[in-house]
């Protein structure tokens, strides 16, 4: 199924109305929409991000991913960081699937071999248990001969959708102390 206006509907405050913030992916729609253009894990309009394109599966969310000479850490390695917004932005994409938004509380990677720069992997993420507003979620990172080389797990927190209308604006209130 394609990634159509009429098989995605958009969850937005009368104060945005034009910025869809939470799209509602129906269940049987296997390509999920990026959460915005400029997303670094996944938005294409991001030419410094990821681009990450991501589709749901009867487990939960997962992507094929390259790292690139934009993701270097060590020489011919990725960076800890980049590999870690793959997997916070990859559990991002597992709130299509809970059907609520949500954001990370707590992150925790375990780097278990070198993650190769131009060396294709394909990632994975789950939902592992919900106790009320608390989402812990699971992920993996393999090689195509599926040698796991990253694990990580999280813990995100269901949010109201005005959460993010609200940073936003106390990040542009007058209360923000001007900087010298």
């Amino acid at each position: 199924m394609s990634r159509t206006s009429d098989t995605i509907r958009s969850v937005s405050s009368e104060a945005e109305e034009s910025t869809p913030l939470f799209p509602v992916v129906p269940p049987e729609c296997q390509d999920l929409p990026p959460h915005h253009d400029h997303c670094l894990g996944c938005g294409p309009a991001n030419p410094h991000g990821h681009q990450l394109s991501v589709r749901r599966d009867a487990e939960g969310v997962y992507a094929r991913h390259t790292f690139d000479s934009r993701h270097v850490g060590a020489p011919a390695i990725a960076h800890g960081g980049a590999v870690a917004t793959v997997l916070d932005d990859l559990f991002g994409f597992l709130l299509y699937t809970v059907g609520e938004p949500a954001v990370t509380r707590h992150l925790s990677i375990d780097y278990l071999s070198p993650v190769l720069l131009d060396t294709p992997y394909i990632a994975r993420a789950h939902l592992h248990s919900r106790q009320g507003r608390k989402l812990n979620l699971r992920a993996t990172i393999e090689d195509d001969h599926g040698h796991m080389v990253t694990t990580a797990t999280a813990l995100f927190l269901v949010v109201n959708i005005d959460h993010f209308f609200l940073a936003s604006q106390r990040a542009t209130s007058s209360d923000v102390p001007p900087t010298a």
